[in-house]
């Protein structure tokens, strides 16, 4: 449902709610005024977005799928800080399957402005494990220091551990190989 349709929606329901105060119905029009909030309150929350982090919650992700489906035009249903989450879940949502897919979910995300620290940390990671894919270790490691420092309750501390660790290992293999410019006598 788009914001037009919302907004219409409260329009005719708060419409109504005047129609029965006019009739000395108070009870009825002040259910109807009540009940016109709704569709105001969803258009700063969408209802899509909501269901989706539940399931992220749950570790659904066929159904993190499921209601991210249903926001099918997000420049006309979503407002620009509802964009950056809709585009946080699709990054959170390829993450597993297709890291390049889930850097560019999340630089977007990054881009309209996500409001949370954490979630803005969890997107520096991801974009920190999308460079290190990529061979990119000095990104990954700038990438990784914000997103420590931005994870001020430490709930990521471990993951950035596990990483540091992998970019470790992609050093040690590095020192192994043979420079390819010396000459073989």
């Amino acid at each position: 449902m788009s914001k037009f349709s919302k907004i219409v929606l409260f329009l005719l329901i708060f419409f109504a709610s005047f129609l029965f105060f006019l009739n000395k119905n108070y009870l009825l029009g002040t259910f109807l005024l009540l009940f016109s909030l709704i569709p105001i309150f969803f258009i700063f929350r969408n209802e899509f977005l909501l269901l989706a982090f539940l399931k992220v919650n749950k570790k659904d992700m066929n159904g993190l799928e499921k209601y991210l489906g249903y926001v099918k035009n997000p420049k006309s249903q979503l407002t620009k800080n509802q964009m950056a989450y809709y585009y946080f879940l699709n990054g959170i949502l390829h993450s597993e399957k297709n890291i390049l897919k889930s850097e560019n979910y999340m630089q977007k995300a990054l881009d309209f402005g996500l409001k949370f620290k954490q979630n803005i940390a969890i997107a520096k990671l991801n974009l920190a494990i999308a460079s290190l894919s990529k061979g990119d270790k000095k990104k990954a490691n700038i990438l990784l220091l914000e997103a420590k420092k931005i994870d001020t309750y430490g709930l990521l501390h471990n993951q950035i551990k596990v990483i540091k660790i992998q970019m470790k290992k992609m050093n040690m293999g590095n020192r192994n190989q043979q420079n390819p410019y010396i000459r073989k006598s």
